[in-house]
């Protein structure tokens, strides 16, 4: 049987209630008791990272947990990592650029209601999170009610519909189906992707200091000056539409220029979930790139915010940052 490492997060599926709320509570050794069919399926070892609720995992929690698996890759076969759902999504894309090359798979999942009540989901996904190990497909997912979603696609829509993740703008990874792996129809086991070339290496890189503006008709565009006073090193604004931004009335074109020029990474996403950026569309999508801004295309806002960090981290020359962040 194959070896699979539980790394413990915390997160609703490890959750027990209190008088204020719900909050972490089970191990991970208490969580697989309530799951005795795991012991016949794979060789199981166990440890507590953290024991958050997801909102309180930061870049700190990703990096502890990148070195943690990159420590024990020649002892497991794989990796199954619970964790809250509400970060799960950048913690998943953390992992999938921290950990270059990785040739094991990486499977994160959670769940919307604790493990030990009534109708959770959490024994159902933690189980279908070790299939997905076993499975063997390398790279960095997110398991959850059945689907396996690729760790830098993966976006959180609900806040209790068990259905909770999509990926977006690029098709699942694969399902999870009676006991059994699927990927592009066929079963992941019998037909393995290649695995990259090299060694793995650990690049546990995130600066925390990006900024994040969602435009709303109205808004000021003197904030991404004010985040370059308070020392931010990159903004990423979410945009309308193809990545429109205003040139009328409260022009952010002059702000992303300034920002720019004074070395800062200037990130235009959109605000819609699919289909991603397009500049060439619109002149007012177009003018931002001209005033030195980064269109995000497809990727999530996820995704792209945490690769910026990763970036940053690695380089004080903006062109270099923005080469990193390019970069599949």
């Amino acid at each position: 049987m194959k070896r699979i490492l539980l790394l413990s997060m915390g997160g609703t599926i490890a959750s027990a209630p209190t008088e204020s709320g719900l909050t972490p509570a089970f191990t991970p050794d208490e969580m697989l008791k309530l799951i005795p069919e795991l012991e016949t399926i794979c060789i199981i070892g166990t440890e507590e990272v953290a024991s958050l609720d997801s909102t309180n995992i930061q870049p700190e929690e990703w990096k502890e947990l990148a070195k943690r698996i990159y420590s024990h890759l020649d002892e497991y076969d794989g990796f199954v990592v619970s964790h809250g759902t509400d970060t799960m999504a950048y913690t998943a894309a953390a992992l999938s650029y921290m950990l270059k090359g990785l040739k094991k798979p990486v499977i994160l999942t959670g769940a919307q209601l604790p493990i030990d009540y009534p109708g959770s989901d959490g024994k159902d996904n933690l189980l279908n999170a070790f299939r997905a190990a076993i499975a063997g497909a390398a790279g960095v997912y997110l398991a959850f009610n059945g689907i396996i979603i690729r760790g830098t696609r993966a976006s959180k829509l609900y806040t209790e519909n068990f259905a909770a993740f999509q990926s977006i703008n690029a098709p699942i990874a694969g399902l999870i189906q009676e006991g059994g792996v699927f990927q592009q129809g066929r079963a992941v086991y019998t037909n393995p992707i290649p695995l990259p070339e090299g060694e793995t290496k650990l690049m546990a890189y995130a600066d925390p200091r990006v900024f994040v503006y969602k435009l709303i008709p109205g808004a000021d565009p003197a904030m991404v000056d004010m985040a370059v006073q308070l020392g931010y090193r990159g903004i990423l604004i979410e945009a309308y539409g193809a990545g429109g931004v205003p040139n009328y009335r409260r022009n952010f074109l002059p702000s992303i220029k300034r920002a720019a020029e004074a070395g800062v990474v200037v990130l235009c996403a959109t605000q819609c979930l699919y289909e991603g950026t397009n500049p060439d569309s619109y002149v007012v999508s177009s003018l931002p790139m001209e005033a030195g801004a980064i269109s995000t295309g497809n990727r999530t806002i996820e995704a792209s915010a945490v690769k910026l960090m990763w970036a940053l981290e690695q380089s004080d020359d903006p062109k270099e940052v923005i080469r990193i962040w390019k970069e599949d």
